[in-house]
């Protein structure tokens, strides 16, 4: 099961990293959880099933800009996957950037993710919205 997690969260970034919403929508469960919660910024929030993660992205694509994102290693166990990486963006209404290292669990349930909750530097995002 691991390995096919593993090909599983290799397509969602894949997807995410061609702007593929639908594609990468495919692979979330009905009552997929995004649990992105952290301080004040307009994509904070706990996002519940495709229309959640839709949402998600969409003002994620509306607020931000990516700059450099890069899974670098992943690690499976039983129904979790975790990436591990770096990003850097840059939030459009400031003209601020940002960066941090990330880890991402992902748990999988038959092959679609079931939540994900992303860990980084929450506080230097908030402050990038700050004008």
């Amino acid at each position: 099961m691991s390995d096919r997690n593993l090909a599983v969260v290799a397509q969602i970034f894949e997807r995410f990293a061609a702007g593929d919403v639908p594609g990468l929508l495919s692979f979330q469960s009905d009552e997929v959880v995004w649990d992105h919660r952290g301080p004040d910024s307009p994509i904070n929030n706990l996002y519940k099933g495709k229309t959640g993660v839709a949402e998600f992205l969409a003002t994620l694509s509306t607020t931000q800009e990516v700059l450099e994102f890069e899974p670098r290693d992943f690690f499976a166990n039983e129904d979790q996957v975790v990436a591990i990486g770096h990003f850097h963006w840059k939030v459009i209404e400031t003209d601020r950037e940002w960066g941090s290292d990330f880890a991402m669990v992902f748990t999988l349930k038959e092959g679609l993710v079931t939540h994900w909750r992303p860990i980084f530097d929450y506080t230097a995002e908030a402050m990038a919205y700050q004008s």
